[in-house]
């Protein structure tokens, strides 16, 4: 599908503000009321419109405000990639070289397997590297020279680079370190001078900005909340370091999905390049409880994937660090974004946001296709074709020839003229288009159903991607084939 085809439903048709306010309102009492966290901000952008709702403690007696600053772990890694690609756009950054060649102290083991992994793998989660939230949480503090000892000292891999997806967030620091590597600063500041700052996301950074209220973490002890000191920024930042409130995270998610709806070019990164850190790259397995109807689960770049049925394209990420949670989601063919920070280390922020995210998302209709004017005009053709009666069933040249050549080829025009006949009998006289009406899944197909006395007929459309375009398919079956026609071309 061609995303600058789609077309967004109107304001009038978008989930009600008030209905948005009140389901956040209630999901945040109900976290901080079970005891999950000792605070929560919960924000949403529907359309044009933001709603927020806050609960509990932020640390200092009130609860939270869409500016309150928390850490947002793992969520950072979608602004690691982000500065990844303006590296590889700008010629700097091969992502299918050798790491060996990058970080050349680096030892893997088995050492043969270690020279074949490449940014690419690092920036997908599918290096072989083993997962290690609990070990790598606790180390952003380390020094650069700390972490080339540490590569140096040996690093296991658990299976072939490039094979399977595991969550290593060593990856993520190695990627950090190349890009220190090629630029010359630490990763910190290009992100902020590259990313953030021309973005205008002044108040997101790698420190606790000043001037703004600070959300306290907290861990859970036998005794309760018990406060947990910050940890500076270091080698192990690219993996979780930055300070962000849910007003910031609502604008960088917008601005990574505007690839999709403005597909211009944009002066801090590409939009080409933004849509590739949010496509599905890296498939995950399936859980082995999962049922047989699970989405469809994958990783972009800093970024997971999923594509969920009803739904469309839905990307995400969580964040888990000492006194903090963080989840950030939203839709490609929805117009939703929700964000959720917490100040309980570890305490599942996505839990209230992806509930938000999905029970609003579910309210909003589907975009819509805009066709090309030679679909519509196909589709008026070949309805035509489908209602005449036997005595003018013959089609004249100037309609043959909106046909590809492999239509006739595929079923003489003779038969396909007398199937279509037998539709039209079948489906009786008075026979109606669904309510539903015409479908485009894309500019250049259509889908549609008649409905007749006592029958029903499913059609498809399709033309050729050439210009001008030719009708290359046009089938019809009774409703309810599961096969969506397939051996009817």
């Amino acid at each position: 599908m061609s995303d600058s085809l789609l077309t967004r439903p109107s304001a009038e048709a978008r989930t009600n503000g008030t209905d948005a306010d009140a389901l956040l309102t209630d999901l945040a009492a109900s976290r901080v009321r079970s005891g999950s966290t000792p605070a929560i901000a919960l924000s949403a952008r529907i359309g044009g419109r933001d709603a927020f709702a806050a609960s509990g403690d932020r640390g200092d007696g009130l609860p939270p405000d869409a500016g309150t600053v928390f850490r947002i772990a793992s969520v950072t890694k979608s602004f690691t990639a982000a500065r990844a690609l303006q590296l590889r756009d700008a010629g700097a950054l091969d992502l299918d070289r050798p790491v060996a060649d990058l970080l050349p102290a680096a030892v893997f083991r088995p050492a043969g397997s270690g020279a074949r992994i490449t940014p690419r793998m690092l920036l997908t989660m599918s290096a072989g590297l083993p997962t290690d939230d609990a070990w790598a949480d606790r180390l952003e503090s380390m020094t650069a020279s700390e972490f080339d000892a540490l590569l140096a000292a040996g690093i296991r891999l658990v299976r072939e680079p490039g094979t399977g997806f595991e969550y290593a967030n060593l990856g993520w620091a190695m990627l950090g370190r190349i890009l220190e590597h090629l630029d010359g600063r630490p990763l910190p500041r290009q992100v902020e001078a590259e990313i953030l700052d021309p973005l205008g996301l002044t108040g997101v950074r790698f420190t606790a900005p000043t001037g703004r209220p600070l959300a306290t973490g907290h861990a859970r002890r036998a005794a309760g909340w018990e406060a947990q000191p910050l940890t500076g920024p270091g080698a192990f930042s690219a993996i979780g370091g930055i300070f962000a409130s849910t007003a910031d995270l609502l604008d960088w998610a917008a601005w990574l999905a505007s690839a999709f709806s403005h597909p211009d070019d944009d002066r801090v990164l590409a939009a080409a390049s933004r849509r590739e850190m949010q496509q599905l790259h890296r498939t995950l397995p399936p859980e082995p409880s999962a049922p047989s109807t699970a989405v469809v689960v994958g990783y972009g770049y800093g970024l997971f994937v999923e594509l969920v049925s009803k739904l469309g394209r839905v990307v995400s990420h969580s964040g888990g660090y000492p006194g903090f949670s963080a989840h950030l989601r939203w839709g490609l063919d929805r117009e939703v974004i929700v964000c959720g920070l917490e100040n309980g280390g570890y305490s599942g922020a996505w839990e209230p946001t992806g509930e938000a995210f999905s029970r609003l998302a579910a309210q909003c209709p589907e975009p819509r296709v805009r066709p090309w004017a030679e679909t519509e005009a196909a589709v008026a053709l070949t309805r035509t074709l489908a209602e005449r009666t036997d005595d003018d069933a013959r089609w004249s040249s100037a309609e043959r020839d909106a046909f590809a050549p492999c239509v006739a080829l595929d079923l003489p025009i003779a038969e396909r003229r007398a199937a279509l006949l037998r539709v039209r009998d079948e489906l009786g006289p008075g026979a109606r288009l669904a309510p539903e009406g015409i479908r485009y899944p894309t500019a250049a197909s259509a889908r549609w159903r008649m409905i007749g006395r006592d029958r029903q007929c499913d059609f498809v459309l399709e033309l050729t991607p050439t210009d001008p375009p030719l009708i290359q398919r046009f089938d019809a079956r009774p409703a309810g084939r599961e096969e969506d026609h397939a051996e009817a071309r």
